[in-house]
């Protein structure tokens, strides 16, 4: 019966908007090939954060369990399950705004699908569907890697239902829980569609794109701080309705029979929010279906520079490659996602770090600051640095259209190519090094006064070394070249992750500590006279090396078979 369906229109259908959601519109056949294999290593590694979980949280309930009351399980209960509820929620926001460009039929659909003997219904049914299995890859795998968390905290001696009714319950609400983050995405992106006109709809849509993708990852930090407010919800806060998964536990705990007006009331912000998003969604769906021609897009207007303007540009190559960088960024939802999405990540590891050592909470009283402040602020300018440089460098990396690069393959030449790579440099410079500098140098200055200053500089300076590293290896110019995810296993790239973290973090924290506590500035001079010194000998090399060798514009895996060509 299967294989039947899928020979059929529909499962044809189907499949075709199902792979294209994988596909982003910037891989080739064997880069789709290798993000799925990225993606089945993502899941893998969903199932084992859900046991690490169990490990973490174990200790915790065996002493909450042999407690000798019940309300310190009956508060950590609630704030856990709200943790468990928010993750996939969570996960399933982030995979459908990584792939909001495809949740409605676009303008290649309406060209190619229309002429076709296959009804509108069946394009739109298509597509639905398509979206409805893809979410539900991810809702299905990170409920199963929670479900274990699920069974630890609903049972022991003051649980007050029986563990496999508090599973099931977690399953009817999580489930719709994780939809309504989905119809919510879906809901956003369907008003600006439909309520805009035609010309303007790309442009918001790919900036409401990045503002959600930063969004997500500035709330992580609070999607993890959940199991801490378990106070406040056992105090009935109302602040927690500015918490979405706190609503859906207000139905689970319903549904567990507490009668409580607090939780009837999250229960009921849970349907209204529902209902909403979905009549938004569904009501865009409808207005589309019977006006296909919304999706057809005007063409893009670029930016028309003054010619005599152009007339005194000394190095055009230099400036032809920042110019299509800049209108890449400027018109791509992908590319601006990526960047904005990834450094979104850095700066909620500073925000995170800020408010959970306390230096918020010291700002607003007097005193001198204690050494783990000084510690939290020489400490937060290197994860901005390497999560910065990292998403620079990786939306350069992402090609626009890879058959479109015949451009620079015909006007590469030896004399120029170093001038083409500029652009690349100078925008990694700009997140990995200034960005930080300015974004960490009010805090610090905060804390430590002019010291700062010194530690800013030492900022600047680990921020050039980044640069330096990301960049060996570097000759493409930003968006030409093919891009093949998947070149190191996700188990690899996790330990890389970590240890990217920690070391360096660890190095440069300290350095700058020192550099904010001592009285003398000598020292800190002497460090960063000897790593510009050794960043500028860095720079000169790498420099040499772009006039030397060919640009790149077909990626490869490491396990390709490499050719000397020798001849």
């Amino acid at each position: 019966m299967i294989d039947e369906w899928r020979d059929r229109r529909t499962g044809l259908l189907t499949r075709h908007f199902f792979h294209a959601l994988f596909d982003f519109g910037v891989f080739t056949q064997e880069g789709a090939d290798a993000f799925v294999r990225v993606m089945l290593g993502l899941f893998s590694l969903l199932v084992c954060l859900g046991l690490l979980l169990i490990r973490m949280y174990a200790r915790k309930y065996a002493l909450l369990f042999h407690a000798i009351s019940a309300e310190p399980y009956l508060q950590a209960v609630l704030a856990d399950t709200t943790l468990a509820i928010a993750f996939p929620m969570w996960i399933v926001a982030l995979v459908t705004v990584l792939v909001s460009q495809s949740l409605f039929p676009d303008e290649t659909d309406f060209r190619v699908l229309m002429p076709l003997p296959i009804g509108r219904g069946l394009v739109f049914g298509a597509k639905l569907l398509a979206l409805a299995l893809f979410a539900g890859v991810f809702t299905v795998t990170s409920h199963v890697a929670l479900t274990p968390l699920v069974m630890l905290i609903s049972g022991g001696p003051w649980s007050t239902a029986a563990r496999p009714l508090g599973i099931l319950v977690y399953w009817i609400v999580s489930v719709p829980a994780s939809a309504f983050a989905l119809l919510a995405v879906v809901a956003m992106n369907g008003a600006i569609t439909v309520c805009l006109p035609g010309r303007h709809v790309h442009a918001a849509t790919a900036a409401m794109r990045s503002a959600m993708l930063g969004a997500l990852m500035l709330a992580l930090s609070f999607v993890m701080a959940l199991p801490t407010q378990s106070v406040r919800l056992a105090q009935h806060s109302r602040l927690m309705f500015l918490a979405p998964p706190a609503w859906f536990m207000g139905v689970a705990r319903i549904l567990l029979g507490y009668d409580d007006p607090y939780f009837f009331a999250l229960a009921r912000a849970a349907a209204v929010a529902f209902v909403s998003v979905a009549a938004i969604a569904l009501g865009s769906y409808v207005i589309l279906y019977r006006r296909f021609d919304r999706v057809m897009l005007h063409a893009l207007e670029g930016s028309r520079r003054d010619s005599g303007r152009r007339r005194h540009v000394t190095n055009r190559a230099r400036a032809a490659v920042r110019d299509f960088t800049a209108a890449t960024l400027r018109r791509s939802a992908l590319h601006q996602g990526v960047l904005v999405g990834l450094s979104a990540c850095g700066v909620a590891l500073a925000v995170n770090s800020l408010l959970s050592n306390g230096v918020c909470t010291w700002r607003l009283g007097d005193g001198a600051p204690p050494s783990g402040i000084l510690s939290t602020v020489a400490w937060i300018p290197l994860p901005l640095i390497i999560v910065l440089g990292l998403a620079a460098r990786s939306s350069l990396a992402l090609p626009i259209e890879p058959k479109a690069n015949w451009v620079f393959r015909m006007t590469e030449r030896d004399d120029t190519r170093a001038d083409q790579l500029h652009t690349a440099e100078r925008m990694l410079t700009l997140f990995a090094a200034l960005i930080p500098v300015a974004l960490t140098l009010p805090i610090q200055w905060t804390v430590a006064g002019p010291r700062a200053l010194l530690a800013s500089a030492m900022t600047g300076v680990f921020g050039l070394l980044c640069v330096e590293t990301l960049l060996r290896d570097w000759r493409r110019i930003p968006f030409t070249c093919s891009y093949m995810p998947g070149k190191h296993s996700v188990q690899q790239s996790t330990l890389a992750a970590v240890f990217l973290y920690l070391v360096p973090g660890a190095i440069g924290g300290a350095l700058e500590m020192g550099a904010l506590r001592q009285p003398s500035p000598a020292p800190g001079v002497v460090i960063v006279a000897v790593l510009s010194a050794v960043a500028f000998a860095l720079r000169r090399w790498r420099r040499a090396k772009w006039r030397d060798f060919p640009l790149v514009f077909d990626d490869e895996l490491p396990a390709d078979v490499q050719v000397f060509r020798l001849s």
